[in-house]
């Protein structure tokens, strides 16, 4: 009933470059930046013959998961697809006009970016310090489930058109789809008497939002060291400095819902988890911290 065993072997690479700039160093002026870049692959190397995907149970939300599958990255996301001709239309069904979808899970997108920036600049003038973080993400696929969810209940803007007549592109399933003049869908649907289009054909694979990018003020830290003279009154602190702190302050992104920056699980989940997968989540809040950073002398 139960088997323990090693579910796949994994290959992990990547490269990681680092910078740093001293643009200005003066005596009472300083300006420097560095910046991190990084870039990392993976692949599924080996799995059990018996085994053609391994998925996170926890990651398991709403037709959709975290899945493995020999030879693709270990940060693919999967879900039911539709069928399609050789030639990549979609299969519709003759009867009913809505499109084929295969049963099993297969690859519906890949989490992993292709590239990760952090930019830091650092500003000091004479008591003053001023620090800001840039962090860019470029690539990778975001699955937007709260939309799908949304979709699903009547309350997405999607379905505002509901009581519109469509029609379904693709070529009908009726043995002509892989000749040479394959039986184009003609068959008109009106959502609005036929519900099962959202709350039962709303397919994860429609919610993949690609290559999603955004640039995010991670932080911007401004503070003051206090001088000899304020630390010869304090007489305990051989340095001091007020601060404010201010976190996630803005971001720029093609991402449609709140934030891309998001995991439908808690990083107790384990391995890659469910990071870029956006289910219920809410936007990263705006912090803000005051605070007085000190040291004691020794006596």
């Amino acid at each position: 009933i139960l088997n323990t065993l090693n579910a796949a072997s994994i290959r992990n690479q990547g490269i990681e470059a680092s910078l740093n700039f001293h643009w200005i160093k003066k005596k009472n002026f300083n300006w420097r930046t560095t910046v991190n870049a990084n870039r990392m692959w993976n692949e599924v190397t080996e799995m059990p013959a018996t085994l053609t995907e391994f998925y996170n149970s926890d990651s398991w939300l709403a037709g959709y998961r975290a899945s493995l599958f020999l030879g693709l990255p270990t940060t693919t996301i999967s879900g039911q697809d539709y069928l399609r001709n050789d030639a990549g239309q979609v299969l519709i069904d003759p009867g009913t006009g809505y499109p084929l979808t295969s049963t099993n899970y297969m690859k519906i997108g890949d989490r992993n970016p292709d590239m990760v920036f952090g930019v830091q600049n650092r500003f000091n003038y004479k008591s003053l310090s001023l620090s800001f973080l840039f962090d860019v993400k470029v690539g990778g696929d975001i699955l937007n489930g709260t939309e799908q969810w949304l979709a699903q209940n009547g309350l997405s803007v999607r379905t505002l058109n509901r009581e519109e007549n469509r029609i379904i592109p693709g070529v009908l399933n009726d043995g002509l789809q892989n000749t040479a003049n394959p039986t184009k869908n003609t068959i008109m649907i009106r959502p609005y008497f036929q519900n099962d289009y959202y709350t039962g054909r709303t397919y994860a694979v429609d919610f993949i939002e690609h290559d999603v990018n955004w640039v995010r003020l991670k932080d911007v830290t401004l503070s003051y060291a206090l001088g000899k003279n304020a630390l010869n009154k304090l007489k305990a602190f051989s340095s001091a400095s007020l601060f404010v702190t201010g976190t996630d302050l803005f971001i720029v992104t093609n991402y449609s819902g709140p934030d891309p920056g998001v995991n439908g699980n808690t990083p107790a989940t384990g391995g890659v988890g469910s990071f870029g997968i956006d289910y219920g989540n809410t936007a990263l809040p705006i912090g803000i911290n005051f605070g007085l950073r000190a040291a004691f002398k020794n006596n």
